[in-house]
């Protein structure tokens, strides 16, 4: 196609245009490049946003990044060790595998901005630490039910003799794996040694210190009943 183009630019007639059905199949390599580093960076840019609305931190939004980004790194090296090559359905799963991979960090990044520590910790390590193992613990569970409900669901394409499903579980095994494996592994390492200490509070939900007392039942932001003597008396007259 190359050489077609370069004889009706130089040779060929003002207007005109060589067409076949095949030049449309031939098409998609010649843009293979530009669509796939486009659709890449337009992905990670949107989980950029979407991470730094929700959990509101710059810190934890930067990880969850890194997580993501990762897993592309990861299938990248697995296409190469499973025998894959560079095509467009290939790198529609990886740019897929950008917002897939985002449900296996953020929730546990999101789950440690909003838990509490403890009043008797004061040192940012203990902080970190405390809030590492609390996000795990609440999170940890839906996030592998999520993930391994997945795999069941693509478990099925696994001795498919067809090439589209082939290639499909393999890349979306690797995207499972290696998503579950940042944000369970990757992820809580990270933020043990450098997530935030504030802890965000969500408008529905009040602080507990570590008896699990709100503020509001020991009295500092305390609503007072509206029971007037007014209201007493009447009470006693009926």
């Amino acid at each position: 196609m190359k050489d077609m183009r370069y004889i009706e630019n130089n040779f060929g007639l003002p207007g005109t245009f060589s067409y076949s059905t095949n030049y449309l199949d031939f098409e998609q390599y010649f843009v293979f490049t530009y669509d796939s580093v486009t659709s890449s960076i337009l992905s990670s840019f949107a989980v950029l946003i979407i991470n730094l609305i929700i959990p509101a931190s710059v810190t934890t939004t930067l990880l969850v990044a890194f997580c993501v980004l990762l897993v592309d790194l990861y299938l990248v090296g697995l296409i190469y060790f499973w025998g894959l090559t560079f095509n467009p359905f290939v790198m529609i799963n990886i740019v897929i595998a950008i917002g897939l991979s985002v449900d296996y960090s953020a929730h546990i990044a999101h789950a440690y901005l909003v838990a509490v520590p403890p009043p008797h910790l004061v040192e940012k390590k203990d902080i970190r630490m405390f809030k590492t193992k609390k996000a795990l613990s609440q999170m940890g569970s839906s996030v592998f039910h999520g993930g391994f409900s997945t795999f069941l669901a693509i478990s099925a394409l696994a001795p498919a003799k067809s090439w589209i499903f082939a290639v499909f579980f393999k890349l979306w095994f690797g995207i499972i794996v290696f998503g579950m494996g940042n944000g369970f592994l990757l992820l809580p390492v990270l933020l043990s040694m450098m997530g935030p200490t504030v802890t965000t509070v969500e408008e529905d939900h009040e602080p507990h210190n570590s008896l699990g007392v709100t503020d509001d039942v020991k009295g500092k932001n305390a609503i007072k009943p509206d029971n007037s003597s007014d209201d007493i008396e009447l009470k006693k007259v009926n």
